[in-house]
């Protein structure tokens, strides 16, 4: 087993100075989320809250249901939950560090670096999946270091506890649990191998059980998820697709702080750290699988994995200038799109100017520009703004056009229908058509057919194909409205409104 031998003081000490900023950064965090509408994903994830369903995600989206019941409507309440698990997941990387054996100091540089990436950020300061599956994977962590020094079974039952609870998070924790598993079995003794595995896994699948029952008993999520994980087309050669496979993570940590980590897998290579290897192995691996066979995935998919290698990056001799730009390009990117998401307009007349807004477009699929047109990185900011007072404008303009207010309204791109489902004031029902992502909650066919109403409203970004699939049902179709989705500093986004008849 690899030791740092640099540890000074108790492993639980800690100067009280970092306490307080911990708690400044995570009040700062709240304070620049507070007033922000929800995004276009936070609106999908509050709605699957509002529509448990096991399949994916029933931790989270369970936790957003019950914020959402105490506080309706309140968006600083709603992503509470998040930055809460966040200051705890930053808690739980020092922990980790000190375990094993790193010494305070490079501890707390390993928890800033974490605290103020990217990813780190993001995840647990607005509506995202992983801001609530990092505290469970990183308690799952904690607890197989507990194994080392503390007799009996109880760190292997929380530790299955915590493995349950992170695939109850998101299907990537399955990949925890098996390396965590595969760790037991390949470095316990002999004599007890089984009963430990068993004491694992046994509340692991307790605990997961929802999903397990969900995917035996229905044709839901985890098929799609697994043939959908393509994100960008144009990259066919295999080499090309490893290369953006290993750089990925840039999108959601510093370079600086990516060669820490990778740094930290070879040590753990070298060592023959299986603790340490074993969960990043199994979901790197098998997230470099689908990148080779399909095409890329986001870099935040792979991240989780490299958690368990965070002590190992940080525990060699390592320069104060790397330490130094690992947390500083971190805290850079952070408070970049923080206070673009918060203040947007600061950024929309730079991004174009620059020819930035150019390059967005070279990063999304055929598939996914015609499912939710965005074309510009200023657009992603903004899309954040102005859904509140479009969903108000839209409700006006029916009452004006004596429209039937309770007539549901469809759209091929799920921002309109999510977001506008949030901030309704009318009770309507909305739904989605020709997005297989939500075929099972929202697919209008699906959920309504076939008995349609003799009339709906249909909703899209103006210039977009009309989709056929609607045709068939809805022949008739009039324009009813051209409403622009606006906020201060951003560019109004047009959408087209119909009344769409059989």
């Amino acid at each position: 087993m690899h030791r740092f031998q640099n540890i000074h003081g108790s492993p639980n000490s800690v100067n009280p100075s970092w306490w307080i900023l911990l708690a400044v950064y995570t009040l700062l965090r709240l304070w620049l989320v507070a007033d922000v509408e929800l995004g276009k994903d936070e609106a999908v994830y509050w709605y699957w809250g509002q529509h448990l369903d096991a399949s994916y995600a029933l931790l989270p989206f369970a936790i957003l249901k019950l914020a959402h019941a105490i506080a309706p409507h309140q968006e600083w309440f709603l992503r509470l939950p998040a930055i809460l698990l966040g200051t705890l997941s930053t808690v739980l990387i020092y922990r980790l560090c000190r375990i094993q054996d790193l010494d305070e100091r490079l501890s707390l540089w390993a928890a800033a670096a974490f605290a103020l990436s990217h990813w780190t950020w993001h995840t647990s300061s607005y509506l995202h999946p992983d801001g609530f599956l990092v505290p469970c994977w990183l308690s799952a962590l904690y607890m197989a270091r507990q194994t080392e020094t503390t007799p009996g079974l109880r760190p292997y039952i929380l530790m299955g506890i915590a493995g349950g609870c992170a695939v109850l998070c998101k299907y990537s924790g399955t990949f925890l649990v098996g390396g965590l598993g595969l760790w037991i079995l390949l470095t316990q003794p002999a004599k007890n191998r089984w009963q430990l595995l068993a004491t694992f896994l046994l509340p692991a699948f307790i605990v997961a059980s929802p999903l397990v029952y969900a995917q035996l008993s229905t044709a839901f999520y985890l098929p799609q998820t697994l043939s959908t994980l393509s994100r960008i087309e144009d990259l066919s050669d295999p080499f090309s697709r490893l290369f953006f496979f290993i750089v990925n993570p840039l999108f959601f940590v510093s370079p600086f702080l990516l060669y820490l980590l990778y740094r930290g897998l070879a040590q753990a290579i070298k060592g023959r750290d299986l603790q340490t290897l074993l969960p990043a192995l199994c979901t790197v691996g098998a997230f470099l699988f689908f990148a080779l066979s399909r095409g890329q995935i986001k870099g935040n998919w792979i991240l989780p994995g490299f958690l368990s290698l965070w002590p190992l990056a940080f525990a060699r001799p390592t320069k104060r200038w790397l330490l130094v730009c690992a947390v500083a390009f971190g805290l850079l990117q952070s408070a970049v799109i923080g206070v673009g998401l918060k203040y947007p307009g600061l950024y929309s007349a730079l991004s174009e100017q620059s020819g930035l807004d150019k390059t967005y477009v070279g990063l999304v699929s055929d598939e996914d520009k015609g499912r939710e047109p965005s074309y510009a990185w200023s657009e992603r900011l903004c899309e954040y703004s102005g859904w509140q007072q479009f969903t108000w404008d839209f409700e006006e303009m029916l009452r004006r056009k004596n429209i039937c207010p309770l007539s549901p309204l469809i759209s091929t791109q799920y921002s309109i229908p999510f977001t506008m489902a949030y901030y309704e004031l009318t009770a309507r029902s909305y739904y989605t058509i020709d997005d297989p992502r939500f075929r099972d909650l929202t697919d209008f066919s699906v959920a309504v057919g076939p008995s349609y109403p003799a009339t709906a409203l249909f909703a899209v970004r103006a210039g977009t194909v009309w989709p056929e699939s609607l045709t068939t049902i809805y022949p008739r179709r009039t324009q009813v409205a051209e409403l622009r989705r606006e906020y201060p500093g951003c560019a109004a986004v047009a959408y087209q409104i119909f009344q769409i008849d059989r």
